[in-house]
């Protein structure tokens, strides 16, 4: 910004008009040769007969409502203008934060406020205030510009704020609208399902809308009772409910009963017991979080199905943390400090994995293949201690122990893929709505992986236990 002094060294006259300024005398001018005349001027901008006080009064005043109306604009408007705009706001912000720093006794005070805004002005708007030749004439232009300045921003924030007002009102009448077709579609699907019992894909309301190439057999039921009944009756997610609940029953076989009888239990820890029980629980409760989720996906109460959809997706998260502390545990078996740091960090891994599902966009039908990806990278966190295990024993050593688990590693991939391109139905729509779609190959693969590890297990605690006699 250019200083005052230097403004007034231009002009030759700047930097001791307030001498002079608001003197009682009249002021001469020159006019027709041989005469003289003295006016008085009653304009604003050019008037250098009124009194100091009264000029710097009008200074104040002009502050005073620069700060009120400056405030209101911030609180409540939007300044968020064209560049235009902008520079006016600027220029008005930079007079009230200069004027606002200016202390002293009253009049220099004033003085010294009027100062700030001719500098402010010969910085941003210099053709406003070139032609005036005296502070006080400068000063006289600098406040009438500002004031105009001051209503032209207030009537572009306002019209702003008016449209902004108008754009909210659309949102609001959108949702509103949007709420209510979502009630009608629901309202015909529930009479739809009254009527046949199962519905089409395209009777079902939007957010119930997840497989396209799933075409018929779809339940929508009004009450947690009849989700529950419909487990027995044919519908297209028969096969998805009952392979994940047999499988909750054979892993409760395994936990309880197989595994106790066998011969290695006598051989683990009460350590090695722990890490074969949080693999068998993480297991359990996925294929139990599944068969619920499949069971009530139906309930014709949109907030409700979406939580039954976070229980599901929360125990997929802690078995595949389960089934890597695994291979943690028993890689690392004689090396305690790894040990405790890898499977601390997958552990928290799993239970954000158990967390982000309840966000409200991670169950949306558009993201599909964004879940996949999810899981699939939580999945390769069991990875990162290859990379140890690698320096420390060798590659061949990683491959021969990691080699056990290939099988049900390559099985959940085989059903992540199928899963989210949604073969083979894409090809076929509407001839796998009973049995043999994208899904119920998904389901599976889940319970296949789950078996294979738990018979990879045996493999490593083998392995695990030479380390420690070695």
């Amino acid at each position: 910004m250019a200083s005052f002094a230097a403004a007034g060294s231009s002009t030759g006259t700047v930097t001791d008009s307030w001498k002079t300024f608001g003197s009682p005398k009249v002021t001469y001018r020159k006019g027709r040769r041989h005469s003289s005349h003295h006016v008085r001027s009653r304009n604003f901008s050019t008037d250098l007969l009124e009194d100091d006080s009264i000029l710097l009064l009008k200074v104040d005043l002009f502050l005073s409502e620069l700060e009120r109306r400056l405030d209101y604009l911030e609180e409540y408007g939007n300044i968020k203008l064209d560049e235009g705009i902008q520079r006016a706001y600027h220029t008005l912000q930079a007079v009230r934060e200069g004027c606002g720093r200016v202390g002293g006794e009253v009049i220099g005070e004033g003085k010294r406020r009027a100062r700030v805004i001719v500098e402010v002005l010969e910085s941003s708007y210099h053709e406003v205030i070139e032609a005036k030749e005296t502070l006080p004439a400068k000063v006289h232009a600098g406040v009438r510009f500002l004031e105009e300045l001051l209503a032209e921003f207030e009537t572009c924030s306002h019209a702003s704020m008016d449209r902004k007002l108008d754009q909210a009102m659309r949102g609001v009448e959108a949702v509103i609208d949007a709420k209510d077709k979502l009630a009608d579609s629901i309202e015909r699907a529930i009479k739809a399902a009254r009527e046949r019992r199962l519905i089409t894909y395209e009777e079902l309301p939007f957010p119930w809308r997840v497989n396209p190439y799933i075409t018929r057999g779809y339940r929508f039921t009004e009450t947690k009772l009849e989700c529950v009944l419909s487990v027995f009756a044919l519908n297209n997610e028969t096969c998805n409910i009952w392979t994940h609940g047999l499988g909750f029953i054979l892993i409760l076989a395994i936990a309880f009963y197989f595994y106790p009888m066998s011969q290695i239990f006598n051989y683990h820890t009460t350590a090695d017991k722990f890490i074969n029980g949080l693999f068998f629980l993480a297991a359990a409760k996925a294929l139990a979080c599944s068969t619920i989720w499949h069971t009530f996906s139906s309930i014709s109460h949109q907030t409700t199905m979406e939580r039954f959809a976070c229980v599901d997706y929360s125990g997929i998260s802690m078995l595949i943390a389960a089934s890597i502390i695994t291979t943690e545990y028993t890689a690392f078996y004689v090396e305690p400090i790894s040990r405790s740091i890898y499977i601390t960090i997958t552990f928290l891994f799993g239970v954000a994995g158990a967390i982000l599902p309840w966000k409200p966009t991670f169950n949306r039908a558009d993201m599909r293949v964004w879940r996949v990806v999810f899981y699939v990278t939580l999945g390769a966190t069991g990875t990162i201690p290859m990379i140890q295990l690698s320096i420390t024993r060798g590659l061949s050593w990683v491959a021969l122990f990691y080699l056990s688990v290939l099988k049900s590693i390559a099985v959940y991939i085989a059903g992540a893929v199928i899963y989210a391109m949604q073969v083979p139905e894409r090809f076929y729509p509407g001839c796998f709505d009973w049995i043999g779609g994208s899904h119920n190959i998904w389901h599976v693969c889940v319970l296949g992986g789950i078996l294979f590890h738990w018979h990879a297990m045996h493999d490593l605690f083998h392995r695990a236990f030479e380390m420690a006699t070695a």
